[in-house]
């Protein structure tokens, strides 16, 4: 009986410690404000945001639609 609640202790110990603590990912931008120049009407514009993930696990994202 000893040896089982030791084992069931160590068993849960590990458990314990290898499951992270409140790890999220974290999407911070790295240039987060753009100012347009004035242009032309009708006139295109195309702009790349980059985001930076600076959390503990992988940042997925999905679902991006655009405006």
């Amino acid at each position: 009986m000893k040896k089982l609640f030791i084992i069931f202790t160590v068993f849960l110990a590990v458990v314990m410690f290898t499951l992270p603590c409140n790890a999220t990912p974290k999407a911070v931008p790295v240039d987060s404000v753009f100012e347009f120049s004035p242009l032309p009407e009708g006139e295109k514009i195309i702009h790349e945001f980059i985001v930076r993930n600076t959390g503990d696990t992988p940042l997925n994202i999905t679902n991006v639609l655009p405006p």
